[in-house]
């Protein structure tokens, strides 16, 4: 009786888990897949430029917020901002980078 009871409770915890679904709104995976994206190129910039984990927090939190703006931008078509944007975020990453790392940083991510 007690395994039967066991059995059941198993069973109806995973026919909920398996009912839950991921959101599908567009802005949340948006937001879900800019975040995504910029953590991705801050591991690769923790390589590349060799960062320790403060760097890679800060160097973390930049690109989550300037990937977002930068996106944000983009999908409104305010192309004169998206410059000025990109001039700050490097600004942001200088003060983060010693020279020698932010000489990397131009040389591998200066397009972002």
């Amino acid at each position: 009786m007690k395994a039967r009871s066991l059995f059941l409770g198993m069973f109806i915890l995973f026919s909920a888990v398996a009912c839950v679904t991921t959101p599908s709104s567009s802005i949340l995976s948006s937001k879900s897949s800019t975040e995504m994206e910029a953590r991705r190129v801050t591991s690769e910039m923790k390589t590349v430029l060799n960062l320790d984990n403060t760097q890679e927090e800060k160097v973390l939190l930049i690109n989550v917020v300037n990937f977002a703006i930068l996106k944000k931008l983009q999908d409104n078509n305010q192309t004169q901002e998206i410059v000025t944007t990109k001039e700050k975020y490097k600004n942001e990453i200088k003060q983060v980078l010693s020279s020698n790392q932010y000489s990397k940083f131009l040389e591998k991510y200066g397009n972002i």
